[in-house]
């Protein structure tokens, strides 16, 4: 897809594009494969098309490296974005300098760290010097593996270890699956540029972001940021992804997160507080296992005289339990309400839960 590049009197307009990326979507998927916290569905369906060995890789691999986000910097600077074959020989190419240069978050330059011999230490020690702090993934863990030391055991050696999973995970499945991605690429690209036309930069960020858009320092400090690009992925498993360097900012954005999809967001959260609200009682929780056993044919009445409580009492709970979504009410006649439970608002509740939180 071209790049969609748009002109304002925003100041940040202009250093904005927009563009979609089968390389960035088919790496986010791996992650998204392993710790789905969104695309559950899809991510299981996956889970038992690919091999035991694929796993066990992928685990290892991801899993030392920040859940494999430390691996976007990669592609940062590969021209042909729906190119994956081609990415991927991009990477079995890239000199060991180069690619450390990249696995290290583009922090210091190939000859720095063509001057430190590749060892560990000295590259860690240049960091230091010229950004600040720097923890490789796995300093954490008590091992004394960590994702530098696994790089620098045999750089190349590494390089083509993640070819070759990328490569067996694009020829067994992603190829043929890309391509029904396209549509919500360019659901992402409409609802975003129509944003940024109408509203202006900070809007945009605020959607996808909810904050205001405020550019990092450059890195390095003598290099301003000339462009920030917006590329949308479905199989995110966040709401956005930041990364920036040497003139650029990228920022990785769901492409499902509409304003319509905020506002269901809102609405969802509100009924999960609802339901929550309603269940959060004993009384109510003994109410309505009765309601769930009387396949819809139990009153007020009935459930004040089953439960020794008044009237009026079961009535406030019966409208609670209501307005929870847990039970609907059903006329019997001019006179009399039966009421039947509702189960699918508790099977729908953790997916709602999730939803919000890992929007």
């Amino acid at each position: 897809m071209p790049h969609v590049e748009i002109t304002s009197d925003d100041e940040l307009v202009p250093t904005i594009r927009f563009q979609t990326s089968s390389v960035y979507e088919m790496m986010m998927s791996l992650t998204t494969l392993l710790y789905p916290r969104r695309r559950t569905a899809w991510a299981n369906q996956i889970r038992h098309e690919l091999p035991r060995d694929l796993w066990d890789e992928l685990n290892e691999i991801y899993g030392l490296f920040n859940k494999g986000f430390e691996f976007f910097e990669l592609a940062v600077d590969y021209p042909s974005h729906h190119d994956v074959p081609g990415f991927i020989q991009y990477l079995r190419q890239m000199s060991p300098t180069v690619f450390v240069f990249y696995m290290v978050g583009r922090r210091i330059t190939p000859e720095i760290i063509a001057q430190t011999g590749l060892e560990a230490e000295a590259i860690i020690e240049a960091i230091n010097d010229n950004f600040g702090e720097y923890c490789p993934p796995g300093s954490d863990t008590g091992s004394n593996e960590t994702s530098l030391s696994l790089i620098l055991r045999d750089v190349a050696g590494f390089q083509n270890r993640v070819a070759d999973l990328w490569q067996y995970y694009w020829d067994a499945y992603f190829a043929e699956f890309v391509d029904t991605l396209q549509p919500h690429w360019e659901k992402g690209l409409m609802e975003t540029e129509r944003i940024l036309t109408q509203q202006g930069s900070d809007a945009l960020a605020k959607h996808l972001l909810g904050r205001k858009l405020e550019l990092p320092p450059p890195l390095p400090a003598d290099l301003p940021f000339t462009e920030i690009v917006f590329i949308p992925l479905y199989l995110l498993p966040h709401r956005a992804f930041m990364f920036f360097g040497y003139g650029n900012v990228t920022v990785l954005f769901d492409s499902e997160h509409t304003e319509a999809r905020a506002l269901q967001l809102e609405s969802d959260k509100e009924q999960a507080l609802g339901t929550l609200r309603a269940l959060g009682d004993n009384t109510r929780l003994r109410i309505l296992r009765l309601i769930a056993h009387s396949g819809g044919e139990i009153n007020g009445k009935k459930i004040a005289a089953k439960l020794n409580l008044s009237p009026s009492a079961v009535s406030r709970h019966l409208a609670q339990l209501r307005d929870g979504g847990l039970i609907v009410e059903e006329p019997i006649d001019h006179r009399n309400i039966s009421y039947r439970f509702q189960k699918d608002t508790i099977a729908e509740l953790p997916d709602k839960l999730f939803d919000y939180l890992y929007s």
